[in-house]
């Protein structure tokens, strides 16, 4: 064992806390320590940490010296002097593929990162700044926090949907709790009796799901789940809260959908990312869905804050709120919405505390009254006005800490790649400086290309070489990510103007194997053809003036249709020294994440591989190639010219069709399509696109996005193949009618992931 370990050994004992580090890998326990050691750990007194802990990208030590934050772009943490504002980078040490959470023992002697590609869970010496070990976990692991006596660590892993429990003294997984939800990601532990005893665990739900009475497509069909686990009982799940949808405060003129001109409309809780405890109470950011139409800023996203009841297991009454409501009521303008909650820390001596607007680059804040209901709080503003609270920080801020003496607050930007710290004593709060927590790509370089156009798809606002802002969205509302959070899916169902359709996940829109040149048709009804056409979207649906701009000024080119003229390489907005356009092209292409399946490294000759495999063959013999074959999983492929004037040939809008183009030749018809159900309704008030068919999605990592179909209407991969006309749609009959066939098929499906070798048509 190399000797950094053994001195590592010796510095934890004098901490008192013993930790036995486990050989690399984490499946070995490290030799027993000698009689002597032995006997001082036996005599070591506990640490109990201060407070709770909870998951996030950034974690401060006990004693207000140390950040330790996640760098996922670059498969590093960094760690951070704090003491005295010295606020000096120490070290950048080397993890696992896309760190997402960190916390730190209350000793400071270790920190533990989940990394969500590899997944692992990496070991970090903080004294000898150097990773220990790597402890296996589930698949995809994302949130992680400590017990008080940090003697064990709760990890959510959100592909394989469980909670891997680790033992922090062999650094081995002891247990693991299968959790009956979609995505689990965020995690917090109480900190009660003083840090002895049972506490409990909370595990949200990253994706809302269909209540028993509801469906997808329906303001308050769906429902947010936090998962409760007791720390003294490895095996069961103590209780499920419920986050019910909620009044927005907005209206809608809802007239072509039968409805009214001023229609209240309610959101759901969605994208439960973070969780943060205090004073017997839950709170939650969120990016909230009202998804029946029309899909358009002030109605589709909001920005939820949910709260919920810690000792009854259940929402607070009147507890939860809409941000959104507290920015439409302000009387300064601009406004600015806070677009993409997304993670929230509280001041420790009083009950004010910070959310942060990942989407939007600021914090804001809010107070709690004596039952914990938070508010929004305003500031008084130019002309005898009002505004909402908000604290400017860096580029998609995503994790926020306060020290113990609630004089700062530390910041995690994704983007920017820096912390930002917040003086909490100045009146009113403001960013005192910017440190770096990872290099910058080079200017020019691909690295910074396809960062520039993360960042574009991840902003509600829009900061460009010419110093033109705020186009991406009306008032900083929402983002692309809103809907498709790091470019995947939000899961929801949305009232478009073609129909009822089901957010699609971006990992599929160029091949794995052969990304350039090799783009699947886009949208369920084909009438994309271009990543550049979504410019419609960010004018139509966000409200903003977009990218695309008239020759040598900063006004919106008028001329911009999905298929004529073509909209890649129109003259465009810049940002970092590339074309808007061309860089979000460029990310989509090589940067969007794939999830890993649950089935990753599944042993070939156990009966679960054997069970793939067959399946493999069976989706061979259905002709589930001819839709679904090929390295993009989807067979509809972009194999013309993008010429103006469009080829009529390949364009067509077919009676019984509302008159919309449509890539027709590329469409299946799957049995899916019911035009005498009412929400097959498009804005217009014609029948929804999908009599001519639908678009074949991409299956590339497909178990991690339910429901399934455009319109949402199976819940999960089993019922899709209980729909005949579909798995048969490759020609061959009665082929999976057989339950055990079917079965087999399943399994196959949810083990493609971006390591799955092509079926090729």
């Amino acid at each position: 064992m190399p000797s950094r370990y053994f001195k590592s050994f010796f510095r934890v004992m004098t901490a008192g806390l013993f930790v036995f580090l486990s050989a690399c890998g984490g499946s070995e326990a490290a030799p027993t320590p000698p009689p002597d050691q032995q006997q001082q750990e036996q005599q070591a007194p506990a640490t109990i940490a201060k407070n709770s802990s909870y998951s996030s990208p950034i974690a401060i030590s006990d004693d207000d010296s140390l950040i330790v934050v996640t760098n996922t772009l670059n498969g590093t943490v960094s760690l951070i002097n704090v003491a005295g504002d010295a606020n000096a980078k120490l070290a950048e040490i080397q993890v696992g593929e896309e760190p997402r959470s960190v916390v730190i023992t209350p000793n400071k002697a270790f920190a533990y990162v989940t990394n969500q590609a590899s997944g692992t869970v990496s070991v970090i010496d903080l004294a000898t700044q150097a990773k220990v070990t790597d402890i296996t976990v589930g698949v995809e692991p994302y949130g992680i926090a400590l017990t008080p006596d940090a003697s064990r660590a709760y990890v959510a892993n959100s592909a394989s949907n469980t909670v891997s429990i680790i033992d922090t003294a062999s650094n081995s997984v002891v247990g693991t709790i299968n959790i009956p939800g979609v995505q689990p990601r965020g995690v917090a532990i109480t900190n009660n009796n003083g840090g002895t005893g049972q506490q409990f665990v909370y595990v949200t739900q990253f994706l809302s799901q269909p209540t028993a009475s509801g469906g997808p497509g329906l303001d308050q069909g769906s429902e947010g789940k936090v998962f409760v686990l007791s720390t003294t009982d490895d095996a069961q799940i103590q209780g499920v809260i419920t986050l019910a949808a909620h009044d927005t405060g907005f209206a809608a003129d809802r007239t072509v959908f039968g409805g009214t001109t001023a229609d209240p409309t309610f959101a759901y809780p969605n994208q439960l990312q973070s969780i943060v405890l205090k004073n017997g109470r839950g709170y939650l950011p969120n990016v909230a869905a009202s998804p029946e139409g029309p899909v358009k800023f002030n109605v589709d996203t909001q920005a939820f804050l949910s709260v919920f009841d810690v000792g009854a297991k259940s929402e607070l009454a009147g507890g939860t709120i809409n941000l959104h409501a507290a920015v439409k009521a302000q009387t300064f303008t601009p406004k600015l919405f806070v677009a993409n909650p997304w993670a929230i820390a509280f001041e420790h001596a009083s009950n004010e505390g910070y959310v942060v607007s990942s989407a939007s680059d600021v914090l804001v804040k809010i107070t709690l009254d004596d039952n914990g209901v938070p508010t929004v709080v305003s500031l008084p503003a130019e002309g005898d006005t009002t505004r909402v609270h908000t604290i400017e920080v860096h580029k998609n801020p995503r994790g926020i800490v306060i020290n113990n003496a609630d004089t700062r607050a530390y910041v995690y930007n994704f983007i920017s790649k820096d912390v930002s710290i917040v003086d909490l004593t100045a009146s009113p709060e403001a960013e005192l400086v910017r440190i770096q927590s990872t290099d910058l790509p080079a200017a020019g370089s691909d690295a910074a290309k396809f960062l520039a156009g993360n960042e574009l798809f991840h902003s509600s606002r829009g900061e460009f070489d010419e110093g033109v802002s705020e186009r991406l969205s009306n008032e900083g509302w929402q983002a692309c990510s809103s809907c498709h959070p790091d470019g995947l899916s939000d899961g929801v169902v949305w009232a478009f103007a073609s129909g009822p359709r089901k957010s699609i996940p971006l990992n599929g829109t160029f091949s794995p194997q052969n990304q350039t040149g090799n783009q699947r048709v886009l949208n369920y009804s084909a009438v994309f053809d271009e990543l550049e056409d979504f410019e419609l979207n960010i004018r139509g649906v966000s409200g903003g003036q977009g990218l695309i701009v008239l020759d040598g000024t900063t006004n919106p080119d008028p001329n911009v249709k999905a298929f004529d003229p073509p909209n890649a390489n129109r003259v465009q907005l810049h940002v970092g020294g590339f074309g808007a356009w061309d860089a979000i092209v460029a990310w989509t292409q090589f940067r969007v994440p794939s999830p890993v399946s649950p089935y990753r490294n599944t042993d070939a000759s156990s009966e679960l591989g054997q069970q793939i495999a067959k399946g493999r063959e069976l989706f061979t013999q259905a002709n589930c190639q001819a839709c679904h074959g090929g390295p993009k999983w989807s067979t509809p492929q972009v194999d013309y010219a993008r010429v103006s004037p469009f080829p009529e040939t390949i364009a067509l809008g077919k009676a019984p069709e509302p008159p919309v183009a449509q890539l027709s030749r590329f469409l299946q018809i799957v049995g899916t399509f019911d035009p005498a159900n009412p929400i097959e309704k498009n804005a217009n008030n014609f029948t929804a696109l999908g009599q001519l068919g639908f678009n074949p999605p991409s299956l590339l990592s497909i178990s991690a996005f339910p429901p399934y179909f455009h319109n949402g209407s199976c819940p999960t991969l089993e019922c899709v193949l209980e729909n005949q006309v579909h798995r048969e749609a490759g020609g061959v009959t009665g082929l999976l009618d057989d339950a055990a066939n079917r079965e087999a098929l399943l399994q196959f499906l949810i083990s493609i992931d971006i390591k799955t070798e092509p079926i090729n048509p």
